[in-house]
């Protein structure tokens, strides 16, 4: 949709993009936005010597040029329709060249520069981030109900890792809007009257990974064992409490292009029977002794242990580590893993390269799967010359992990959100609160 872009073209063979800015945006120092920030910030992510975590999706490319004071050029490696996708991102975010330049090492954590309808005011590491509107704006999307000044005075992103904590703060009304609650913060909310939930489908996938490259995980009987021997059904209705869908595939339904249809059909069914002949046809009919990681949460906890006790079923005695979310991930990268929970949130079929890729290893590619046949899909898939034969060049690669069953998938939760009754003309999206969109509080 557009945005800082009021229109776009494209060539013929798909590798030069053409946007043309929006005119008389203004960065909050006052300075105007032009298209050498735009083409300035581009080419600082695709340079190497940044070090940015966002290059790897821009590897499609080459380059980025203003042709005019509101008209820049992107010109690719290859065709690549997940373009505009990486565009719209949060780490495409236009930033002030100018204050990037002044600003040095303190820009990005005290000092910060957009054209957006908040301004960054601070930042209490692990503690809160505040925003303050921007007076000025007025160049806000027309697809916006409100493209002008923002409603809201102040924006407060609170930290708060007590999930009890969380839900006191939030039935104080000392917050108006909790994300990401669980199943059990749903329960205790029902009945209350203050608090509007907002559940849907979501963008996310849970999981059971493990580390391909060691034994026995090398073995694709075993990998595939691990997937019957779960019991998707069970988890939903005592984890989750029905607020979550089962899993087959490695995409969420919600991507409807990307998803492959038939993942359901060719994945795993639970099948206790099933599990034990293929951990005996791989020598382990005496069974398996496991670690199981996961993160220090209560959902975490619970489901560590419902997979415990299922994979005992077919012979499998597991050990559960639980880690703070920091440590968790420095034990992913140090390669210490064998079994581990994790779920992922993202709207579009690239989150397969990030995980997935050879050249992703170790980290993020945190199950360690080095898979030529799995690159050369993916990379098909990447570069296909139209959004419609990408995605189904996407259903390929899913067709292959499957088979390979390089995870084991088994929920996909709802998005859940609450929100108090102060909370004026709120939007549920799947993924992003939209705060400038009309949203009003009533004192």
């Amino acid at each position: 949709m557009p945005g800082l872009a009021e229109s776009w073209d494209v060539s013929d063979d798909g590798t030069v993009w053409t946007f043309y800015l929006r005119k008389g945006v203004k960065f909050h120092d006052g300075t105007p936005l032009t298209a050498e920030d735009v083409a300035w910030c581009i080419e600082k992510i695709i340079d190497p010597e940044t070090g940015s975590p966002a290059q790897s999706d821009f590897a499609a490319v080459e380059s980025a040029k203003a042709v005019d004071e509101h008209t820049v050029e992107i010109h690719l490696k290859h065709p690549f329709p997940n373009l505009l996708f990486i565009l719209s991102n949060t780490v495409a975010g236009i930033a002030s060249k100018e204050a990037y330049e002044k600003y040095g090492d303190e820009y990005g954590s005290k000092y910060l520069v957009g054209s957006g309808p908040y301004m960054f005011e601070e930042w209490k590491r692990g503690e809160e981030i505040v925003l303050k509107k921007n007076p000025d704006y007025d160049w806000g999307p027309e697809w916006m109900e409100n493209g002008g000044k923002p409603i809201i005075d102040k924006l407060v992103f609170k930290v708060i890792p007590e999930e009890t904590t969380r839900l006191m703060e939030l039935e104080a009304g000392n917050v108006h809007i909790l994300r990401d609650i669980t199943a059990n913060v749903l329960l205790q909310l029902e009945d209350n009257e203050d608090i509007q939930i907002y559940s849907t489908e979501s963008t996310r996938l849970g999981y059971l990974a493990y580390a391909c490259d060691k034994e026995p995980f090398t073995d694709i009987r075993v990998r595939r064992a691990l997937n019957h021997a779960i019991n998707k059904e069970e988890i939903i209705k005592y984890v989750f409490r029905d607020t979550a869908q089962p899993a087959y595939g490695y995409l969420p339904p919600k991507l409807k292009d990307e998803y492959y249809p038939n993942s359901k059909e060719e994945g795993y069914e639970y099948d206790v029977e099933k599990a034990k002949e293929l951990l005996k046809e791989a020598g382990y009919g005496d069974g398996l002794k496991l670690t199981l990681a996961a993160e220090n949460s209560t959902e975490y906890s619970r489901l560590a242990e419902v997979i415990q006790n299922q994979l005992k079923e077919v012979g499998i005695e597991v050990d559960i580590q639980l880690y703070d979310s920091s440590s968790y991930t420095a034990m992913l990268k140090e390669g210490k893993q064998e079994l581990f929970l994790r779920q992922y949130s993202w709207p579009n079929a690239d989150i397969l390269d990030w995980f997935l890729l050879s050249s992703q290893l170790p980290y993020p590619n945190h199950s360690r799967w080095n898979d030529p046949k799995t690159d050369e899909l993916i990379q098909r898939a990447a570069t296909m010359p139209t959004w419609e034969e990408r995605a189904l060049a996407y259903h390929d690669v899913q067709k292959h992990l499957i088979e390979q069953a390089v995870w084991a998938p088994f929920y996909i939760p709802n998005h859940s959100i609450a929100v108090r009754k102060e909370v004026k003309n709120f939007k549920h999206h799947p993924w992003m609160i939209q705060y400038n969109d009309g949203i009003d509080l009533e004192n």
